[in-house]
């Protein structure tokens, strides 16, 4: 187990006892570096809640990043968050959310639609 202390605009940071579960991002793209690039970053808490981060940044001058993140009591909730008020999860968070659910079987469980 590693201590985090996550950055958030806003708001004080979230700190934690846990480890990273996965960590995704679009920093290089189909055609090289990106200049802008999103990282979405999924931990588990020694309390076994989860957090999530959102870490955007660019390298053009005067733009600035932005860091989110927030915790959750289930793999539903913090998939939830991600789609950020979409109806969809982003690229990388659906990346990031798809290789959880190979690494933790709340994820696998949360991330498919069951249809009867």
């Amino acid at each position: 187990m590693e201590k985090f202390s996550i950055k958030r605009d806003g708001l004080p940071p979230i700190a934690f006892t846990g480890r990273t579960i996965v960590s995704a991002n679009n920093k290089i793209g189909h055609n090289g570096h990106n200049t802008r690039w999103t990282t979405v970053t999924i931990y588990r808490t020694k309390g076994d809640k989860f957090i999530a981060s959102i870490s955007r940044r660019s390298q053009w001058q005067g733009e600035a990043g932005s860091d989110r993140a927030a915790s959750f009591a289930t793999a539903g909730e913090l998939i939830e968050w991600l789609k950020e008020g979409e109806s969809e999860l982003g690229s990388v968070s659906q990346e990031a959310v798809e290789e959880a659910a190979e690494a933790a079987p709340e994820f696998a469980a949360a991330w498919v639609e069951e249809v009867e």
